[in-house]
């Protein structure tokens, strides 16, 4: 006999249904209407062969086949949406420059771009490091990012500056 398969909508009803404990605000979250996630509550149960709530007039709890499949359920609709997610921000491509102070730009943000470029793999990301007095000015022109500190009671921070790439 071979695996049933666990078709994500299907997936999204359980998990809609074992959140709100109610097939109705559950079809409401997901725009159907109630008898529609309740057959697909019904397929999914036919597929496993088990019942996964256990219904009363007054309240819907999970079944305890229901409380095993509900973290399964969760983390197959994340990895879907991560996979769907990938494959489109791989579309995105630019440069970002960005002016930073020596400290961050060797303790702070290096893992941080690390964890970016894995994500958004078609961005390039220039980074200038040092003393950063200057750099607001060049904010627009030389950077689209800049982090800086200013001593005490001096200065502020600009957010959006104009310039070519800000408005």
């Amino acid at each position: 006999m071979a695996t049933p398969d666990l078709d994500p909508d299907l997936l999204r009803a359980f998990v809609a249904v074992a959140e709100y404990r109610s097939f109705t605000r559950a079809a409401t979250m997901l725009n159907r209407t109630q008898s529609a996630v309740s057959m697909q509550i019904k397929r999914l149960e036919e597929r496993l062969g088990v019942a996964l709530f256990i219904r009363t007039k007054a309240h819907v709890d999970l079944s305890a086949s229901g409380e095993a499949l509900l973290g399964y359920a969760r983390r197959i609709l994340l990895l879907n949406q991560e996979a769907v997610d990938r494959l489109r921000e791989h579309k995105v491509e630019g440069l970002v420059r960005i002016g930073v102070m020596d400290d961050y730009g060797s303790l702070v943000l290096p893992p941080l771009l690390s964890n970016f470029a894995s994500n958004y793999p078609g961005i390039h990301v220039e980074m200038e490091t040092g003393l950063t007095a200057h750099m607001p000015q060049r904010l627009g022109e030389a950077f689209d990012l800049v982090i800086a500190m200013h001593p005490v009671g001096e200065g502020g921070g600009d957010i959006g500056h104009d310039g070519p790439h800000g408005s």
